[in-house]
């Protein structure tokens, strides 16, 4: 190994003597490579920016950013991963083609996931899915995964149906993945007692994992949200099938999920609770009855709010220019 690093060290030297920064740029990515290869990501990291020093051109100054980030990705390092992504968006700002910016998206894609922010996940990979070209990050059969996921938590069904299910890129590649296709259109469909079969959700209080939620939990980038994932899909599907009901019995939703009446106003009675779901049980009539707020009263309850402090402001500061 150092007799490697030590024929590398030469081949810059002879470059910092004899050629420009080129050269001496090629050559410490060279060694930068070779650590990352190593798995050294510290050296490499520093020598990355040794080369990104004395490289000019925002593109090729992203290229070296991108490596960093790669690195940066397989560590998980957070910190890493948002201060490069910040960098390269600065960079596109003084100029970057296309590629540059689809790339920079998968990135920006890849961490929205890491601290779970699926929406921002969803808009950005779904961007990417028409001109994907970033294979050394991950396959295209994987980023038509971690859309279809992450837009079935964070995005609203109309925006599905435009950019998920009615994606020609999608459609071709998720049939090669039928547990994922199963599951988008069981939501899609709203066929809610498949979408909870998918989760492996029979009548009895056992949970039975099947192929989706493995999949999840054996996932580099969802493993740590498996659970949090299992349960805003939870959330969706209730919240989904309710806004088409005023009102309707715990018994013809239970049987809509295909789960016992029990386990529906348990879990029902938790979201409630914790403000996620909006309606209220009657356990006696057996009802469940939706309690939307309507858009309407919010918007008039939120202009009176914010005029409230606007006036407030300026009382303040007719006081002020008062005295």
């Amino acid at each position: 190994m150092e007799e490697e690093v030590a024929k590398i060290d030469e081949k810059i030297a002879d470059a910092r003597k004899n050629y420009g920064d080129i050269e001496v740029r090629d050559a410490i990515l060279e060694k930068a490579k070779w650590y990352r290869l190593h798995k050294d990501y510290e050296v490499a990291k520093k020598t990355y920016l040794e080369a990104y020093d004395i490289t000019m051109g925002s593109s090729k100054r992203m290229d070296i950013l991108f490596d960093i980030l790669l690195m940066a990705i397989e560590t998980q390092n957070l910190d890493l991963i948002r201060d490069n992504i910040e960098k390269c968006k600065k960079l596109l700002e003084e100029g970057g083609d296309w590629e540059h910016r689809n790339r920079l998206k998968v990135f920006d894609g890849i961490y929205n996931i890491l601290i779970r922010d699926f929406k921002n996940a969803a808009s950005l990979l779904i961007d990417c899915v028409a001109t994907f070209t970033s294979t050394d990050i991950f396959s295209f059969k994987e980023l038509v995964f971690y859309a279809v996921l992450t837009s079935m938590v964070g995005l609203d069904r109309t925006i599905i149906r435009q950019k998920v299910v009615h994606s020609p890129e999608i459609l071709s590649e998720i049939r090669e993945t039928p547990f994922l296709k199963q599951f988008l259109d069981s939501l899609y469909l709203c066929d809610y007692k498949s979408f909870f079969e998918a989760f492996g959700i029979f009548s009895s209080p056992t949970l039975f994992i099947v192929e989706i939620i493995e999949t999840v939990k054996k996932d580099r980038f969802m493993s740590k949200h498996s659970k949090y994932f299992v349960k805003e899909m939870r959330i969706v599907a209730y919240s989904q099938f309710l806004e088409s009901y005023k009102s309707v019995t715990l018994e013809s939703m239970a049987k809509a999920f295909g789960v016992s009446t029990a386990f529906l106003d348990k879990e029902l009675s938790t979201f409630i609770a914790a403000g996620r779901i909006s309606c209220k049980i009657d356990k006696v009539a057996g009802i469940i009855e939706s309690n939307r707020p309507d858009e309407r009263i919010a918007l008039y309850q939120k202009i009176i709010k914010e005029g409230d402090f606007l006036l407030n402001r300026i009382q303040k500061l007719s006081r002020a220019m008062d005295l």
